[in-house]
């Protein structure tokens, strides 16, 4: 069966931009359709698109004659990025705790948990493994998003996210100490919500992607 030009190139935009939200371009790379294409295996119309879409999403700059490039996002911009997510993940939070946690909520949270348990005590994270850190994360945070069933909320929220080293968190600067903290900050904000106290839900939330700002501002270099 033929796959609809619509769907390959939704396809090549969401691949592509998985790859600009790893990092795996660096910060005013020239993007080149046939390079590109080649790399996909796909024509270069639906690459092409692709790149429209995501400079109209902020994650590329375009010029006239010159083409793609690769945003580059000052410290100023990753932490105004931080601060809007801690607000609209802390509301998620509060709206959660307000009418209290689903079976299915708590039990996917319950399970973050315990992998984070896990990966404090395997050694992973001393030796810079947080690939398995980084998923936990993810699953622990849009697990809170997508329970608030409120589509604008999990719109802006993703859209915050929608810089790489937002996307991947300041990880790479932890040390054990801060993973701790990190992981001591999930355990409060699931007890608050699973104890329907809204506003320490929505402290603590906002605490903890703070508390990943101010690590990235004290080591990432423009």
């Amino acid at each position: 069966m033929t796959v609809p030009k619509s769907t390959r190139s939704l396809n090549v935009t969401e691949t592509l931009r998985e790859l600009l939200l790893q990092g795996e371009f660096p910060p005013r790379t020239r993007l080149q359709e046939t390079a590109l294409a080649e790399r996909m295996q796909v024509s270069r119309t639906p690459i092409r698109e692709a790149l429209r879409v995501l400079a109209k999403d902020g994650l590329l700059d375009y010029a006239p004659n010159c083409g793609y490039s690769v945003r580059h996002f000052s410290v100023e911009d990753i932490v105004s990025a931080f601060r809007v997510r801690s607000v609209l993940e802390g509301l998620g939070c509060r709206l959660i705790a307000e009418r209290g946690l689903s079976e299915s909520l708590d039990q996917a949270l319950l399970k973050t948990l315990r992998q984070g348990d896990q990966l404090l005590q395997s050694g992973q994270l001393d030796r810079g493994e947080f690939d398995e850190w980084r998923e936990m994360n993810k699953d622990f945070h849009l697990a809170i998003l997508l329970e608030t069933h409120n589509d604008l909320l999990v719109r802006f929220a993703r859209q915050s996210r929608n810089i790489p080293i937002v996307f991947n968190g300041s990880f790479r600067w932890y040390s054990l100490r801060e993973f701790q903290r990190a992981h001591d900050h999930h355990q409060v904000i699931y007890d608050a919500m699973k104890n329907r106290q809204p506003e320490r839900a929505d402290f603590m939330m906002q605490e903890h992607v703070m508390h990943a700002a101010d690590i990235l501002k004290k080591n990432y270099q423009d």
